[in-house]
């Protein structure tokens, strides 16, 4: 007569491809985290009290950011840059008026120089960030006057604020930019610039994909 009871090794390998099953949907519906980027923010010797370098990594790509509250320093100084980190974790860039960023991210240390279009040479240090939003590298697009314009800000880990406002394709900012942002959400601000305010909302860069 038929054996009717069920096949041992048929029951574990149902129960493997259940199991596999439930890996793939879990990941697909975020039950595995993201690692992301990491992000690093350092300050300037010789700079305003208020100047920031941000830097956002993964996999090797970087989007890097130089800021302040200070007018007469953005002018000179405060630029936004993108590569790629070389095997030693260095970069080495220019800006299209000539302001050079150098810097080298080692054991979650941030290093390097700033030369500024004035050919004044500031050195700059910093950690990477493991506190967490609102620490962190902001970005965001808007309009000013009808122009297009680049919003960028970094808070450092102990709450201190820099940002800038550049019109796209020029080296021209929008001032005044208020000293305080607008929380709008965990990983948005809403920064005030210009005589009459207005804000433009900014986005936590967590990743450069």
């Amino acid at each position: 007569m038929f054996d009717q009871r069920p096949n041992n090794l048929f029951i574990k390998l149902k129960f493997t491809y259940i199991l596999i099953a439930l890996v793939f949907i879990l990941s697909a519906c975020g039950g595995q985290a993201a690692t992301g980027a990491t992000s690093y923010i350092a300050t300037l010797e010789g700079a305003p009290a208020s100047a920031r370098v941000g830097i956002v990594v993964e996999d090797g790509v970087f989007k890097a950011y130089v800021c302040s509250l200070d007018d007469a320093f953005n002018l000179t100084s405060a630029r936004w840059y993108e590569g790629q980190l070389d095997a030693n974790g260095s970069f080495d860039l220019v800006s299209s008026d000539g302001v050079k960023l150098k810097g080298t991210i080692q054991a979650g240390q941030f290093t390097g120089t700033l030369t500024n279009i004035q050919g004044t040479s500031m050195t700059f240090n910093g950690t990477a960030v493991t506190s967490g939003a609102p620490a962190g590298l902001y970005r965001g697009t808007g309009q000013v006057d009808g122009q297009n314009v680049i919003v960028g800000a970094v808070i450092s880990a102990d709450g201190s604020f820099a940002s800038t406002t550049q019109y796209e394709g020029q080296i021209k900012f929008v001032t005044p930019v208020g000293p305080e942002p607008v929380q709008l959400s965990e990983n948005t601000l809403g920064i005030n610039l210009g005589a009459n305010g207005e804000q433009i909302p900014v986005t936590l860069v967590t990743t450069l994909k």
